[in-house]
C-alpha cells in the first residue's frame, strides 16, 4: 500500500490550507470575440444600453415575480464532472436564495450596504417539457471528449434548446481559457451568431455546494448569470481586478461605488474615494453576499427587452410551455439508459463495479443487466459487481424500466480481459516491430491496451525509430491541452526476486515553444493494474531530448533518444507487473517511445538515488499536484533538508522507514509557507543522497 508520509508534514509545518481559486470568468474575452465577429453584438449593445436607461427612468417598474425555465447540459467522460441531479438541484436552490435575498449570510453584509441589498425577484426552475413536448427533469447528460477545455464548440455536444425560452447552462470538466466559467451579455449574442453560444458554461466543481462542488465556489454560477443579465463587474467589463486606472471605469450602475475590483475579501476597502461594496455577486473577492438595487433594475431591465429573446423567458404561455409555471406538476419521465464501469482493461478472476447511470428520471421499476461471459450473468442490482474469469472482449447490456416507458442500452466489447499467469516472460524486448500493433495476433495476452480522452492516442509510426523501423507515438498538437493518451503494457511475468533489474526504454520529444507542457508519466502495477505507482514523471523543456531547441516539426533521429532508466525495486518480488505511459497534451510536439527493455544493472551503489530508489519530484515547478516520490528497498533511515539559495536551512527531518513505496504530497505545503524562489531539497537514504532543486513561482 502507498504511504502517505502525513507525519513529515506535520512535523514540518502547521498551515491552514486555502482553497485554490481560479480566475472566475473570462467574460471580457468572450463578449470582445463575439463584438469582432458577431455583426449584430455592437448595435444591439447601444440599442440595450438606450433601452435599460429608459426603463430605469420609468417610474412603473413591474415587481413581479421573474420565472426563468432552466435546462442544465452536463458534459461528461464518466468522470467526477457527470454530477448528480442533486448537485443541480443545489445549485438551483442556492441561485434562488442569491436572486430572492432569501440567503442566509445577508446577515454578514456591512450596515454601509444593507439598504441598497436587494430581491431581484428573479426565480429560476429546470424545465419539465423539453423542446419537443416531451417530458424531462431540465437535465441532459451528454458523454463527450469536449468536457475537457471546454469553448463554445463544446455547447455544440448537446445543443441549445430555444434560447427564448430557456436558460442554458452547459457544466464541463474544465474551461479552454482556464477559468471558473464564462457568459455572454445579451446584445453580444443577438442574432443567428448567439443562438448556439447563448447562456452560461461553467466548471461541475463550480456547480452547487455538495458533490464535486463547495460552498466556497458555489456563488460561480450567480456571478455569470448576471453577464447573462447584462450585469458587468463591479470595476467595468474586463478580467484585470485591481488596476488604478479601474476608478475612471464604470458599471453602469448607479448604486456601485467605483472601484479597482478585488480578489481578496477586504470589507474596508476604499480604492476610489468610496467604500467598495466587496461583497456584490460581480466582485471576484469570494465574499459575495448581495445584488444592489440598481443591479436588480439593471438585469430586470434586460428580461424586459427582445435582444436575444430574454423577455419571452418569463411570460406565462412559455411558463406553461416549459413546464415551470406556478401550480405545474411534474411527470414521470420515461428513463433513458446510461451506465459506467470501473475497468476497461483487467485480469481474469479481477471484480468490476458497473454503475448505473440512468437520467432523465428519479423512477426505476425495473433494472435488468446483462453481462455475456461474466458472473453473474444477469442481474437486478443497481450497480453490480462482476468478475470474468477467462480471457477476451466483452460487452454488457442495461434495461431500465418505468410507468413511462424502457430504454436499453449495450456497449459492445468495452472490457478487455486477460490471464494474469500468461503474457510477456524475461528477457522482455519491445521495439514495436509488430505491424499489428497494439493487438498480438498470436497470443492476446501479448495485447497492449490503449486509450484516452483525446482526438487521437498512442499509434505506431513507420520510418521513425531508435532501433528497427517503427516506434509508437502520440501527436499532442492534435489533442486539446489537457487531454491524455494511455498505453498499457500485457503482463510481465518474473521467475523470482532480483532487485538489480532495471526498466529501460527510449523516448524522444522537443518543445515547440517556451510554454508547451507536453507532459510524459510512468506508472507500474504489481495487481493487474488496481493500483498503479507513480515511476517517471516528465515535462516541457524537462523532457525534451534534443537540447532544449525549439522545432516547429519534430522527427528526431538517432541521437534525439534519450535513454530513461527505472529501477523496479521491490516490485521484482512480484509474479508479474504491467506498465502504464501516460502522455498528458501540452500543445507541442509529438512523443516517441522505443526501446523497451528489462535490464540487469550490477553498479547499483553508484547509481543515483532518482534512479535506484526512483526519487523524482513531479511537477516542478510546484503545484497543488507535486508530490516527492521514493522506494525504500530495505529498512532505511530516510532524511530531507530544504534550503533556500543562501544556504539557509528551511526544513530538516529524519526518520526511519520499512521497504515500500512512500509518496509525499507537498505542492500546496510548500505553496503556502514558501516566497518565490529557488530552493533546493536535499534527500538522503541511508547515507546515499542526492540533491533536487525546487522551484516556487
Amino acid at each position: 500500500m502507498k504511504k502517505q508520509l502525513i507525519l513529515i508534514a506535520s512535523l514540518i509545518f502547521v498551515i491552514n490550507v486555502a482553497f485554490s481559486q481560479k480566475k472566475l470568468c473570462s467574460e471580457y474575452e468572450a463578449n470582445k470575440k463575439a463584438e469582432i465577429e458577431n455583426s449584430e453584438a455592437l448595435p444591439a449593445k447601444a440599442a440595450l444600453n438606450s433601452f435599460t436607461k429608459e426603463y430605469i427612468r420609468n417610474g412603473n417598474k413591474t415587481e413581479e415575480v421573474y420565472i426563468i425555465p432552466v435546462v442544465f447540459h452536463v458534459l461528461h467522460n464518466y468522470g467526477s464532472e457527470n454530477i448528480s441531479d442533486a448537485q443541480i438541484l443545489d445549485a438551483i436552490r442556492i441561485l434562488n436564495e442569491d436572486f430572492r435575498k432569501l440567503n442566509p449570510d445577508t446577515v454578514d453584509i456591512i450596515p454601509e450596504f444593507t439598504s441598497i441589498a436587494a430581491d431581484s425577484r428573479i426565480e429560476f426552475r429546470l424545465a419539465t417539457i423539453d423542446p419537443n413536448g416531451d417530458c424531462t427533469n431540465g437535465i441532459v447528460r451528454v458523454a463527450t471528449s469536449y468536457t475537457y477545455n471546454a469553448d463554445d464548440d463544446s455547447k455544440l455536444q448537446s445543443p441549445s434548446w430555444d434560447r427564448s425560452k430557456y436558460f442554458n447552462v452547459w457544466t464541463c470538466n474544465s474551461i479552454g481559457s482556464g477559468a471558473a466559467g464564462y457568459s455572454y451579455y445579451p446584445s453580444s449574442v443577438s442574432g443567428s451568431w448567439g443562438a448556439s453560444r447563448d447562456g452560461v458554461i461553467i466548471l461541475s466543481t463550480y456547480t452547487g455546494s455538495i458533490g464535486t462542488g463547495t460552498v466556497f465556489t458555489s456563488r460561480a454560477l450567480t456571478h455569470e448569470i448576471g453577464h447573462y443579465l447584462n450585469l458587468a463587474h463591479t470595476w467595468g467589463s474586463t478580467n484585470e481586478p485591481g488596476l488604478a486606472s479601474n476608478c475612471d471605469v464604470d458599471d453602469d450602475v448607479a448604486d456601485t461605488p467605483n472601484t479597482i475590483g478585488h480578489t481578496s475579501c477586504d470589507l474596508d476597502a476604499n480604492t476610489c474615494g468610496f467604500l467598495d461594496n466587496v461583497q456584490n455577486y460581480m466582485e471576484y473577492a469570494y465574499c459575495d453576499r448581495m445584488f444592489t438595487a440598481g443591479q436588480k433594475d439593471r438585469m430586470r431591465a434586460a428580461l424586459n427587452s427582445s435582444i436575444s429573446g430574454r423577455n419571452n423567458l418569463w411570460i406565462q404561455s412559455n411558463l406553461i410551455a416549459t413546464g415551470t409555471n406556478d401550480g405545474a406538476v411534474a411527470q414521470i419521465c420515461a428513463p433513458q439508459a446510461d451506465f459506467s464501469y470501473s475497468k476497461q482493461y483487467a485480469c481474469n478472476t479481477m471484480q468490476l463495479q458497473y454503475t448505473n447511470l440512468t437520467s432523465n428520471t428519479d423512477t426505476l421499476s425495473n433494472i435488468a443487466w446483462s453481462f455475456p461471459g461474466g458472473t453473474p450473468a444477469i442481474s437486478s442490482d443497481v450497480n453490480p459487481i462482476i468478475t470474468y474469469n477467462n480471457p477476451g472482449s466483452y460487452s454488457a447490456t442495461l434495461t431500465v424500466t418505468n410507468p413511462a416507458g424502457t430504454d436499453q442500452i449495450t456497449k459492445t466489447n468495452i472490457i478487455q480481459i486477460q490471464n494474469s499467469l500468461l503474457g510477456e516472460s524475461l528477457p522482455w524486448i519491445e521495439s514495436f516491430e509488430n505491424s499489428s500493433f497494439p493487438s498480438n495476433p498470436l497470443d492476446s495476452n501479448k495485447n497492449w491496451m490503449i486509450t484516452g480522452n483525446g482526438n487521437t492516442t498512442w499509434q505506431s509510426v513507420s520510418g521513425i525509430a531508435y532501433d528497427g523501423q517503427f516506434s509508437v507515438v502520440v501527436v499532442n498538437e492534435n489533442n486539446n491541452i489537457g487531454q491524455t493518451s494511455e498505453m498499457y503494457s500485457p503482463n510481465i511475468l518474473f521467475a523470482g526476486n532480483d532487485p538489480n533489474n532495471y526498466f529501460t526504454f527510449r523516448v524522444a520529444y522537443a518543445q515547440k515553444q517556451t510554454d508547451n507542457t507536453d507532459k510524459l508519466q510512468v506508472f507500474v502495477s504489481f495487481n493487474c493494474g488496481q493500483t498503479w505507482y507513480p515511476r517517471f514523471a516528465k515535462s516541457g523543456l524537462a523532457l525534451s531530448t534534443n537540447g532544449g531547441a525549439f522545432v516547429s516539426s519534430f522527427v528526431p533521429d538517432t541521437s534525439k533518444w534519450l535513454k530513461q532508466i527505472i529501477s523496479l525495486g521491490i516490485f521484482m518480488s512480484r509474479p508479474n507487473i504491467r506498465v502504464k505511459f501516460i502522455v498528458t497534451s501540452g500543445g507541442g510536439n509529438e512523443i516517441y517511445i522505443d526501446d523497451i527493455n528489462l535490464e540487469k544493472i550490477t553498479n547499483v551503489g553508484e547509481l543515483p538515488l532518482s534512479i535506484s530508489n526512483n526519487l523524482s519530484l513531479f511537477p516542478n515547478p510546484l503545484n497543488e499536484e507535486s508530490v516527492l516520490n521514493f522506494d525504500i528497498n530495505v529498512k532505511s533511515k530516510v532524511k530531507l533538508e530544504l534550503s533556500n539559495v543562501l544556504g539557509q536551512n528551511i526544513v530538516n527531518f529524519e526518520q526511519s522507514y520499512l521497504p515500500g513505496p512512500y509518496s509525499f504530497p507537498l505542492g500546496d505545503l510548500l505553496k503556502q509557507n514558501l516566497h518565490a524562489g529557488i530552493y533546493f531539497m536535499n534527500v538522503s537514504i541511508n547515507g546515499k543522497s542526492e540533491t533536487l532543486k525546487v522551484i516556487k513561482n
